[in-house]
């Protein structure tokens, strides 16, 4: 029996390895019934008329047949609008219709038409028609928009959309080529579209100025400084474009500070006009202040001192300082050195900092307890070469029960700040915070051309807590403890150096990030990655 079994084994064994064999060889010599169907079909340049389709050559045709279906999802239901013979592997569209959903199907033809190939497709749209006008700031109001529009012969327009409001336009409007749209919402980015016969033809982005309802409106004109002095609390000053000088000298054409009294705020109408504040802002007892859609300058001032500067005790409230531009201040940004002062929070978000010379440390905080420090969404450039860039002293004694400050970094695009040597006196680091128990987060910023910088050459300053952040031209002390006295001093050990971000003109301020590689990383100022 054990014989047996060994011969019928061994047969199988033959049996299998010539089945096999024999598997292989038919394999090798397939012969397919029909040709494969064309793959990778793209569309490509499309625009509102035209558009290129290509896809990968199949073997053994002759030519293709495309066939195009308007206002189809792939369901190629119907007849086609256009059947089209090509002998290459693409072929140009042309007479499409814009703002429409194309489906277009490709067949690879064979010289025995029972060997043509299945069809295979794909889904574009054609561009919406540009009819719409950029609205000028004086078309936006808080809740309307006036819309101006230019039609091609032949056509006619019938509806605005903004949101969730459908506005009909009348035939007076048509005359005039222009529609006023009403209920929208102040400091609101809308987008609105204009339509003729349910398709598109043109789209425009716009945002809401400031709600003036309750607020004091203010034009170039009148007297700022004086309004800002009788300033009642809770009042909010609305600014028009134009420039405004703070307690201006009539005999020098100089500027210099106003002391803010109580808490207000001050904030310019247009977004794509900021009203310009030539001069310094003080502080008494109490004041808050927020900022908004401004743009301050220090260049006419009488002094070359700071653009915030806490002097007086006492208790404040918040400054915040939004999507505003900071430009020209020879000392610095924010100063304080007075014992007897606390601040609830300072905040600047949305912010440009440009041309802070920085004879002082740029945000110079010396004997001052501030809950909350927030540098984000923010860039700073041309500023701060050779000082520290935030410095906080520790002033804890004077503060006892205190909470122990926070100091926040983030989504921040920092170019050629600190580019003196690494060791310049008085150049201690972008967060040279001594107060105790204070907490810093860095995250998410996009630091460039800083080629002598740290994040602090002090001891005392608590390593920070890092995440995402991307460096370039940067000096290596960012990344490693480069104590000489066996310290431990702040490194983001998580960074390096990487690839050039390739600004599309940062001479003039546009830091827009042209390196793809870069920008889908979504570090630094979100408008320069959000830009593309």
């Amino acid at each position: 029996m054990k014989t047996l079994k060994n011969i019928l084994g061994l047969g199988l064994v033959a049996l299998t390895l010539t089945a096999c064999s024999d598997v292989a060889d038919e394999i090798t010599e397939l012969t397919l019934g029909r040709n494969l169907s064309p793959i990778d079909i793209e569309a490509k340049n499309v625009n509102e008329t035209t558009a290129n389709l290509q896809w990968k050559a199949v073997e053994g045709a002759v030519s293709y047949k495309i066939e195009v279906f308007a206002d189809d999802s792939l369901t190629f239901e119907g007849t086609p609008e256009q059947t089209l013979t090509s002998e290459t592997n693409s072929i140009s569209l042309s007479k499409l219709n814009f703002d429409t959903k194309y489906s277009a199907r490709v067949q690879a033809i064979n010289e025995n038409e029972t060997r043509n190939s299945k069809f295979h497709g794909v889904y574009f749209r054609t561009s919406a028609k540009q009819f719409l006008k950029n609205p000028q700031p004086t078309d936006i109001t808080d809740r309307s928009v006036t819309l101006t529009w230019e039609v091609e012969e032949g056509f006619d327009v019938e509806t605005i959309v903004i949101g969730n409001i459908t506005y009909t336009i009348t035939e007076k409007d048509k005359i005039a080529g222009q529609a006023t749209v009403g209920e929208l919402s102040p400091e609101t980015t809308y987008t609105a579209y204009l339509y003729y016969k349910g398709k598109q033809c043109g789209n425009r982005n716009f945002t809401t100025i400031a709600d003036l309802e309750g607020t004091i409106q203010v034009h170039p004109e009148d007297d700022f400084t004086t309004l800002l002095k009788e300033a009642k609390a809770g009042e909010v000053f609305t600014l028009f474009p134009g420039t405004y000088m703070l307690n201006l000298n009539e005999e020098t054409g100089k500027t210099s500070q106003v002391e803010i009294t109580q808490s207000i705020t001050i904030k310019g109408i247009y977004p794509t006009a900021l009203p310009v504040i030539q001069g310094r802002f003080g502080f008494k007892e109490g004041a808050s202040l927020t900022l908004n859609q401004v743009k301050l300058d220090g260049s006419n001032n009488s002094s070359t001192d700071q653009a915030f500067v806490y002097k007086n005790t006492g208790d404040f409230g918040a400054l915040t300082v939004t999507n505003s531009t900071i430009m020209n201040y020879e000392k610095g940004v924010l100063y304080n050195n007075t014992d007897g002062i606390t601040i609830e929070k300072v905040i600047f978000d949305k912010c440009i900092f440009e041309n802070i010379v920085c004879t002082n440390d740029m945000f110079d905080v010396r004997k001052v307890w501030i809950g909350e420090f927030t540098v984000s969404n923010s860039t700073i450039f041309k500023s701060c070469a050779n000082r520290s860039m935030i410095r906080f002293d520790n002033g804890s004694a004077s503060y006892p029960g205190k909470a122990d400050p926070v100091v926040k970094l983030e989504n921040c695009t920092i170019d050629g700040v600190e580019t003196a040597a690494f060791g310049t006196s008085n150049m201690n680091g972008l967060t040279y915070v001594r107060y105790a128990g204070h907490k810093i987060l860095v995250s998410n910023n996009l630091i460039t051309n800083s080629t002598g910088g740290c994040y602090s050459r002090n001891a005392n300053t608590n390593n920070p807590t890092f995440a995402n952040n991307y460096y370039y031209n940067c000096g290596e002390t960012f990344f490693k403890n480069l104590a000489t006295d066996g310290s431990e001093l702040p490194a983001d050990a998580s960074g390096k150096n990487g690839e050039d971000p390739k600004y599309k003109d940062a001479e003039k301020g546009d830091f827009t990030i042209t390196n793809e590689t870069v920008s889908k990383l979504k570090v630094g100022d979100p408008r320069w990655y959000t830009a593309q």
